[in-house]
């Protein structure tokens, strides 16, 4: 019996998490039965936005948990960097949350069974929970596994040093604290659990060096999109560009917003007819702002990404910060689009520039490349259908479910890993 947390709702039209998750859940169900249990706050956007009926049919039961201990601290009256120490204090952080001994009999007691052979705790949240559970000796399981997906003390380390300048010190040390006290909890469930994934090789190679008695395996993100039609020929001096993703993630509207100011007034210098269309979820008030001030269509939590991929020449991935890989580009190549994207956006999936994508180093390279491609269809074509069956061999479904089976085959028959405390070191 395999008992299965996430954090996040598994979506396969989903944000990239979301995807993720309903690919890991899939491939789970394959092993054998299981029991879904989702973790979450009140004001998860994507938990209250997303419906579970989906994988009803899948699993052996659905259990949405939430964990009122776990909420943030609102941030409009006292401020965010109170809020943020007061968050510290209470629950150490937000993505590894300390639990009460009382919150933690309230979480047992909604779980669908108390024994498993297997766990798999789909991100470090997760975990945390999970084994602060088995700690109090509220669950007992055999095997535990963590997806922690991306290495999130990477990508607050990277945030820090992107974000240092416009922070307060309070703000820097509350960053630096996040990051060490992340650093700490990932340690210790890597050293602690029978084993655990992550979506690249650099981070797999990371993980090893510093755990060299950890199990660590890549799990990579996948895909499973159509092919569209090649787009219809635009006229001479035109190329319409997408613009996909979480709208609300901070790295994409920093990202997205840098593209506006230094790449696109030369794009569409060099190609006056040039268009750029916006498509993703949940908007924060600072894309929408930018997207008024460039009068760009912007087209929010749309039901289906199809129409406009298939109107789309090229799809644009202006990243700055991140960790893990970028479900967009995936999908860009499984739906065959060119894809122009900033080193950091195409982190992690191996892509050669010029074969696969355009891959550069600033803003200025972005434009070049934009418009380098806008006038050369055939290298276009050539680079969609490389990409395809790049992605095809090596982020499909299949590639997945390989993973995971390897994986949890190759944990079982190891000799099991000492204990992993949830809180202390």
């Amino acid at each position: 019996m395999i008992l299965c947390v996430m954090r996040i709702p598994p979506d396969q039209n989903g944000h990239g998490g979301s995807q993720r998750a309903w690919f890991l859940l899939n491939a789970l169900c394959q092993l054998g039965p299981v029991h879904f249990v989702l973790i979450s706050r009140k004001n998860d956007w994507d938990v209250s936005t997303t419906s579970l009926k989906s994988i009803e049919g899948l699993v052996e039961s659905v259990t949405k948990i939430d964990i009122p201990e776990w909420e943030p601290t609102s941030r409009r009256q006292i401020g965010p960097l109170e809020g943020g120490w007061i968050d510290v204090a209470k629950m150490r952080s937000q993505d590894a949350p300390k639990i009460s001994a009382g919150g933690l009999q309230r979480i047992a007691g909604q779980l669908p069974i108390r024994a498993a052979d297997l766990v798999f705790a789909g991100r470090l949240p997760s975990a945390i929970i999970v084994q602060a559970l088995i700690d109090k000796g509220l669950l007992s399981v055999k095997h535990r596994f963590v997806d922690f997906d991306d290495l999130m003390s990477k990508f607050k380390v990277r945030q820090l040093q992107t974000e240092s300048r416009n922070l307060a010190r309070q703000g820097r040390m509350l960053l630096q604290f996040d990051a060490a006290y992340l650093r700490a909890a990932e340690k210790r469930i890597a050293r602690g659990w029978d084993g655990a994934s992550v979506c690249t090789d650099e981070d797999v190679d990371a993980l090893r060096t510093a755990h060299p008695a950890a199990h660590i395996v890549k799990i990579p993100n996948v895909i499973d999109r159509e092919q569209l039609p090649a787009p219809a020929p635009a006229a001479t001096g035109k190329v319409r560009l997408l613009f996909v993703g979480n709208l609300a993630f901070l790295p994409n509207v920093q990202g997205f917003q840098l593209f506006l100011e230094q790449a696109w007034p030369a794009i569409r210098a060099a190609l006056p007819e040039a268009e750029l269309t916006v498509v993703g979820l949940n908007p924060s008030p600072q894309m929408l702002r930018l997207v008024a001030e460039h009068d760009l269509p912007l087209h929010p939590n749309v039901p289906s990404m199809v129409p406009y991929y298939a109107a789309a020449d090229m799809v644009i991935v202006p990243i700055l910060v991140g960790s893990g890989t970028r479900i967009k580009i995936l999908e860009a190549m499984a739906y065959g689009r060119a894809i122009v994207s900033t080193a950091m956006g195409a982190e992690g999936l191996g892509l050669e520039d010029g074969r696969h994508a355009r891959i550069v180093g600033g803003m200025e390279d972005f434009a070049t490349a934009v418009i380098e491609l806008a006038n050369d269809v055939p290298a276009r074509q050539r680079m969609v259908e490389a990409a395809r069956a790049f992605q095809q061999e090596n982020y499909g479904p299949a590639a997945m479910t390989r993973a995971i089976g390897s994986a949890l085959a190759d944990m079982t028959a190891a000799p099991a890993p000492r204990s992993a405390g949830a809180q202390g070191d």
